[in-house]
């Protein structure tokens, strides 16, 4: 019989169920409700079923609920039993252990942690490794005074050990050169060694400042706790001073006062005064060390230059007055590609003549075919280049047929490396002041010795024009003395400076062009200076004092050649208007053809020499003097990309074309001679000296593409530190002062460069930058246009009020013609003899002192006569009838006619090449 499958219910089990399941009792009584059909069920809508699902969520919610309820009620269940087993166990271990004999828990603790149990040792040990945290939590939780007590204690020994090898780390060693500290200055490697010998001391101070954690913010907090860590070593170590140090010579570098080195000295942060100037002065004996040292291991050259002073006193006494000082500040340079004693001494020749005697011919007195024809190739890619920087989308348009500049001789970039000599309380602007500072940078600064300059070999001394003219003179004057050290005319070797002669060229540029002040005609420089509501400035060559150089600079590269290129590009494209022409442009062959017109109409003297042909009621003279103002201003903008990119080669050439122009401007003989003499000189150079002079003519300071500046410049900067940065105020001005810190000037800087990059801080900005010139350019260019002062208009307005600009490189080629030219440079062993003829008997005119000198400024930067050289040419040759000859030029003839018929003539013929 099977079994029973029907459960039988024991009657004497409790009512109450075991499950946790509940029950539902249903009233029968109740009536059914009847089943609605489908046709009479209301039809449902959006809001019941929103209703729906919020009774669910409710429901869930609630149900979610109590089973938190449930499971928290749970737990308390299962951890009250826990405490209570765990309570039994250790009232059950404690009487075991009081049965051992141990008297207390600190007993039985100390006992176990104690123990040289080799077995329980080592349970011990892997207890506290990986529950000794928690144990120490538990300590803390139970008693937090106790544990915090024995957590700072224990942290204050250990973070006094760590300080105590950190702050020795720090320390210098004895003698360590304060160049070597500033060279090692460094936040990041304080944070490492932090980390390495002091890392209690690094957590707490990170977790003090909360480092760890992210926000958004410039600022570094690492940056903060390593100068916190340098302020803490110095505390504890009096001779942790390597970040004082560094700190002090940043500000002394920033010109930081007295009183607040006072106040940063005492909050840990920096040196005091005294041991700042102290540092100094060590900095200082360190770099001229190294000098003396690097002089007789490379081949070196010098640069000098005049600083002047002047001294105001509020209290005058008999010995404090008001006064002007002069002195001079100098520089040593290592020469680039140049090895030590690579210029012997036997490169130059003796010098047996007062004047520098040149052998020259007709190739050396005007540019060559050569070097005119690489000026015009270089002219249309400048004209190019200012259209595309006008519309820079044309140079992604057109990048693959875009070409650089033709190169004619680049210096290999490099770095060079600058050395300031201490100044020098000398006047270098006379023949003994020269002496003087080639004698104190030689024998005193340097400790040179006749042995040391025959292994060097020759120094090329760089400066301006009147250092050159004075070196000169200098070595004229001791050619004869057998001493080595007395006679620098066999060890020394000059170099013209660029930046002087940028300036010349600026000047004479904007002289010839500025016109008439006030004037009615439509074009001039101070036509344009005017229109752009810029300050006004004196100028011309008729001015008493000399044009300032950055506006004028400014005036005709920034504001005036680009408006009238762009002008041009405007009349000659085939479109209506520029912009238009930019846009649907489709080859970069079209560029070429319209700026092959533009230089050819615009930027030609040849087409200048066409239009002076013309009637003199049919000449537009404005556009005479725009289109020779083209040529010129194009002749400053390939001489600054020249210098920026070092191309010598076209510096060069370049140079030859102002010589002519300034002997055109009658009023800069003096720079005329300077070019001729060492464009002249290089000719006949020894091809090592040379390659020498001209490699190290610029210096690239940063080691990058695009960044050469000239000698000069760099003199000149090193002067503005030393005269407006570094300068003291009041009493401690000084010589003594100057000598100090300006052998140290570009040292400073790279501390102060230094420290900005460990605090990331730029030291350069925005707020410095050029501003938009796109305004001027638009009011000027609306000007040009409904003037059209770039097409011949001869019947324009006020055009009568317009003086005609010299072709000064026309004018300039006349004085080879005359027999007193170059005579500087010639030696005439022809002497004088007066044939009968009576002093009264002599024409007024020839006599050049008997006229009265007018007051105009010195355009050639030394020339203090009022009269040109050229001038006296002029006047002496006048009545000479072996100048010219009558049959091939008549009198009343002008030469410049004939010139420009013979380049028309010339340019005919080239059409038959």
């Amino acid at each position: 019989m099977s079994g029973k499958k029907r459960r039988i219910n024991d009657e004497n089990a409790p009512t109450t169920p075991s499950s946790n399941k509940t029950y539902t009792f249903i009233d029968c009584s109740t009536a059914k409700k009847p089943r609605l059909s489908a046709r009479r069920t209301r039809p449902f809508t959006a809001d019941d079923l929103v209703n729906y699902n919020r009774q669910r969520a409710d429901e869930a919610e609630r149900k979610d609920t109590e089973a938190k309820a449930y499971a928290e009620l749970f737990e308390a269940r299962i951890a009250e039993e826990t405490a209570t087993r765990a309570v039994q166990r250790i009232e059950e271990a404690w009487s075991v252990i009081q049965k051992l004999g141990f008297s207390s828990l600190y007993e039985f603790v100390h006992d176990l942690l104690t123990t040289r149990h080799p077995v329980r040792s080592a349970q011990v040990s892997n207890m506290l490794t990986h529950h000794g945290t928690e144990i120490l939590d538990l300590i803390h939780d139970r008693h937090p005074r106790i544990a915090n007590d024995w957590a700072l204690s224990t942290i204050r020994q250990q973070i006094e050990t760590e300080m105590a090898v950190l702050s020795k780390h720090f320390c210098s060693a004895q003698n360590t050169p304060v160049t070597t500290i500033l060279h090692e200055f460094s936040l990041k490697k304080v944070i490492h060694d932090t980390a390495t010998f002091a890392p209690t001391l690094l957590q707490v101070l990170r977790q003090a400042g909360n480092t760890t954690r992210q926000y958004a913010s410039k600022k570094d907090p690492e940056l903060i706790v390593a100068t916190t860590i340098c302020m803490l070593a110095k505390a504890r170590h009096n001779h942790a001073t390597e970040f004082q140090t560094t700190t002090c010579m940043y500000f002394l570098a920033c010109g930081t006062s007295r009183s607040l080195f006072d106040v940063l000295n005492h909050a840990g942060i920096t040196l005091s005064y005294t041991q700042a100037v102290s540092r100094l002065k060590q900095l200082g004996q360190e770099r001229l060390m190294h000098m003396r040292t690097m002089v007789r291991n490379t081949a070196c050259m010098l640069i000098w230059d005049n600083l002047n002073f002047a001294y105001r006193v509020n209290e005058q006494r008999h010995n404090n007055k008001d006064h002007f000082d002069n002195g001079t500040t100098a520089t040593l340079m290592p020469l680039y590609d140049v090895p030590f004693g690579g210029l012997p001494l036997e490169l130059k020749p003796i010098r047996n003549h007062r004047i520098p005697i040149l052998k020259f011919d007709w190739r050396d007195v005007l540019p060559t075919r050569e070097e005119a024809k690489a000026v015009a190739v270089s002219q249309e890619w400048h004209i190019i280049d200012i259209l595309l920087d006008e519309y820079p989308e044309l140079r992604t348009r057109f990048k693959d047929n875009i070409t650089t500049i033709p190169c004619i001789n680049q210096i290999p970039v490099h770095k060079s490396e600058q050395y300031p000599l201490p100044a020098m309380h000398i006047d270098e602007s006379s023949l003994e002041g020269t002496l003087a500072v080639i004698d104190r940078i030689l024998r005193t600064e340097l400790k040179l010795t006749e042995e040391d300059i025959e292994k060097h070999g020759i120094f090329l001394c760089a400066g301006d024009q009147l250092t050159q003219l004075l070196l000169d003179k200098a070595s004229s004057s001791r050619r004869d003395d057998n001493d080595l050290m007395d006679n620098v005319s066999r060890y020394t070797k000059g170099q013209d400076g660029l930046f002087h002669l940028k300036m010349a060229a600026d000047r004479m540029v904007t002289n010839e062009y500025w016109g008439k002040p006030n004037s009615k005609s439509p074009w001039s420089l101070w036509k344009v200076n005017n229109i752009l509501c810029r300050k006004p400035m004196v100028a011309g060559w008729k001015a008493k004092s000399l044009p300032p150089f950055r506006p004028s600079w400014e005036l005709i590269l920034t504001m005036t050649l680009p408006v009238h290129i762009l002008d041009g590009f405007r009349i000659y494209c085939p479109s209506s208007t520029l912009e238009e022409w930019v846009s649907q442009l489709k080859s970069f062959s079209e560029i070429h053809d319209v700026a092959r017109k533009v230089m050819k109409e615009l930027c030609s003297a040849r087409r200048v020499a066409s239009l002076r042909r013309q009637p003199v009621e049919q000449r537009d003279i404005i556009l005479e003097n725009i289109i020779l103002f083209n040529r010129d201003a194009l002749y400053l903008r390939q001489f600054k990309y020249a210098i920026k990119r070092g191309d010598v080669g076209e510096v060069l050439h370049i140079a030859t074309h102002w010589m002519v122009m300034f002997r055109g401007t009658g009023r800069m003989p003096k720079y005329a001679d300077a070019l001729f003499h060492f464009l002249t000189d290089l000719k006949s150079m020894e091809p090592q000296l040379r390659n020498a002079w001209l490699k190290n003519w610029l210096a690239n300071l940063s080691g990058k593409a695009d960044g050469f500046k000239e000698m000069d410049l760099l003199q000149e900067h090193q002067n503005f530190w030393a005269k407006i940065v570094y300068c003291a105020r009041g009493s401690n001005r000084s010589w003594e002062w100057l000598a100090m810190v300006t052998i140290s000037i570009f040292a400073l800087r790279d501390v102060i460069r230094k420290v900005q990059s460990e605090y990331n801080t730029p030291y350069n900005g925005t707020s410095h930058t050029s501003p938009c010139s796109k305004t001027d350019h638009a009011n000027y260019s609306k000007y040009m246009k409904d003037h059209t002062l770039q097409s011949y208009t001869p019947t324009r307005p006020n055009n009568k009020y317009a003086i005609p600009a010299r072709e000064l490189i026309g004018v300039g080629a006349q004085y080879a013609n005359k027999p007193s030219a170059f005579r500087n440079f010639r030696y005439d062993r022809r002497t004088a003899e007066n044939l009968d003829v009576k002093e009264a008997g002599i024409s007024p005119s020839l006599d050049v002192d008997s006229e009265e000198e007018e007051d105009f400024a010195d355009c050639d930067l030394g020339h203090n006569g009022s009269r040109s050289l050229l001038d006296e040419d002029l006047a002496f040759d006048k009545d000479n009838a072996f100048l010219f000859d009558d049959d091939e030029y008549p009198p009343g003839t002008d030469i410049a006619d004939y010139i420009s018929m013979t380049r028309e003539i010339v340019d005919e013929l080239q059409h038959f090449q």
